[in-house]
């Protein structure tokens, strides 16, 4: 059973996650076997790993960060996304950990990447030394990254997936957390009822929500932006304003005329 909310118009929804500050510690030290590239605005570094890219805050400080695994959509690198979805997660304080691979499909190269992150919070002497908050990691990606992100998500390290416009070749049945499918009503590509509708109705063992954005095409992952940043900020931080946008018969979402279609799961109806 399934608690639905529904909006008849569909405008676009716009916006980006705004920059955290920068934490007031200095910076630390770059990681061990990486080249760094600082962001222009200079509240990111990229780290460059063999089979990874990482966008992290410049300033790791003292704190521990949240974790996001990412996976590309099918051909592109992360370099594709990282403008309006990744160096926007960084900035806000999360690590982010991207697989350079263009076939994301398994999900075995994004978990990876978690391991390595994992590996490197416990080995002295390198920038991630002690800064990974190792119970808040995501899974998130688009198209066939998508699918990654839910086959990553049957692995006890990730908490959370994140699906956007996930391609059908995934096993949400396996999920052990939370996730959120998000659809475009226009994509031609991965279509929201022929595709990502059964994908999110198989994943009746954890809650789970789908969201449909109105007019959207596979192409726009921008335009999803705001809504997958509060996602991650409401599962790994327990943003309570952020999880107003997805519970409750008066969500966020569910009353945002962007979004044509909000569905929640009976588990999802469950926490509202």
């Amino acid at each position: 059973m399934f608690f639905r909310c529904t909006t008849l118009a569909a405008v676009a929804v716009t916006g980006l996650l705004a920059a955290a500050p920068a934490v007031a510690s200095p910076p630390s030290a770059g990681s061990s076997g990486s080249s760094q590239v600082a962001d222009p605005v200079g509240a990111v570094t990229v780290d460059k790993w063999a089979d990874h890219t990482v966008y992290r805050p410049a300033e790791l400080g003292t704190t521990r960060h949240p974790v996001v695994l990412w996976g590309n959509g099918t051909g592109a690198g992360p370099g594709v996304y990282a403008d309006t979805l990744l160096k926007p997660w960084a900035a806000a304080g999360f690590i982010v950990v991207a697989a350079n691979t263009t076939m994301a499909n398994s999900g075995a190269e994004m978990l990876a990447g978690g391991r390595e992150l994992l590996r490197r919070n416990d080995t002295p002497g390198n920038a991630y030394t002690g800064k990974v908050a190792t119970d808040q990691v995501a899974a998130a990606g688009h198209s066939q990254g998508g699918a990654g992100a839910v086959n990553a998500g049957a692995d006890a390290m990730v908490r959370t997936v994140l699906a956007l416009q996930p391609g059908p070749l995934a096993a949400p049945g396996k999920m052990v957390g939370p996730a959120l499918f998000l659809a475009g009503e226009a994509d031609r590509i991965v279509d929201a009822d022929g595709i990502v509708m059964p994908l999110f109705e198989k994943a009746d063992q954890v809650p789970a929500i789908f969201a449909e954005l109105g007019g959207a095409g596979h192409l726009v992952w921008g335009r999803y932006a705001e809504v997958m940043a509060d996602w991650l900020k409401y599962q790994l931080l327990g943003d309570t304003v952020a999880k107003a946008r997805f519970l409750g018969a008066e969500c966020g979402l569910c009353t945002d005329v962007a979004w044509t279609r909000v569905l929640h799961n009976a588990k999802a109806q469950a926490l509202s």
